[in-house]
């Protein structure tokens, strides 16, 4: 664990570091962004155990009639050219399917949380136009995949990982309309083989204090375990929400 957060503070002090040298405009204060959101997502991959696995595909109307629970919330805090950014997301699903080998009738039950702490700094402004951030951080995965045949639960099997992550972020914005494209990958051996996140996302402003937006979002953890326990997952899919700028 102590090498991981070495590798963590690696990636994020730099951010912090760049962020406290940058005092251009001493005047300015801390703006916060809060955005609940609504995530069409499906599911797609496998659960596996030793050489067993069920493949997991839910659409998301799938994962309104299987779905328990969801939330999904972002959160950031920029001032100058610095941003303190966080995400949660929590997705609970099931899932019927066989073994792959033994072609058995089974059962995925999928709980997947994942939080984002991360920072971002500005490295090209021009004005507010098209702002180019690089980013770093880290995803803390909480993923309680269980597998039943036969209604007997076969393995259950907890998994909790970190993994650091890198990537870019661009942002243009207007009168009216606000922009962004992010893309960053993660894990390389760390806490997952790899993991990577994608969003593209327009957004209208109504306000300064409110602004709608939409677009695509997508998660890839890929994950084997010493255990002989693996967890290969693509959630992605359509996204939406109210964003309260203050």
């Amino acid at each position: 664990m102590n090498k991981k957060l070495f590798y963590l503070a690696i990636f994020i002090i730099p951010f912090l570091l760049s962020g406290q040298d940058d005092d251009s405009d001493t005047s300015s204060s801390w703006e916060f962004d809060v955005a609940p959101n609504l995530w069409m997502a499906s599911l797609k991959g496998n659960i596996g155990y030793l050489d067993q696995s069920v493949p997991v595909e839910a659409s998301f109307s799938d994962l309104l009639d299987q779905l328990s629970f969801g939330f999904m919330l972002h959160a950031e805090a920029q001032k100058d050219r610095l941003s303190i950014m966080t995400d949660l997301v929590y997705l609970k699903l099931t899932e019927d399917g066989s073994l792959t080998r033994l072609e058995v009738p089974a059962e995925a039950e999928v709980k997947q949380f994942i939080w984002e702490l991360g920072a971002a700094y500005s490295l090209i402004k021009f004005e507010d136009y098209l702002v180019i951030d690089g980013i770093a951080g880290m995803r803390v995965f909480s993923l309680d995949p269980t597998i039943r045949v036969g209604g007997l639960v076969t393995t259950n099997e907890a998994l909790d990982f970190i993994d650091p992550y890198f990537g870019i972020r661009f942002k243009t914005s207007s009168e009216r309309w606000i922009n962004s494209a992010r893309f960053d990958i993660g894990g390389l051996g760390i806490g997952s083989k790899i993991s990577w996140k994608l969003n593209l996302l327009v957004g209208y402003k109504f306000s300064d204090l409110l602004s709608l937006y939409l677009g695509y979002q997508g998660y890839d953890v890929d994950y084997e375990g010493d255990n002989d326990f693996n967890y290969d997952m693509y959630t992605g899919g359509f996204i939406t929400g109210l964003n309260f700028h203050f």
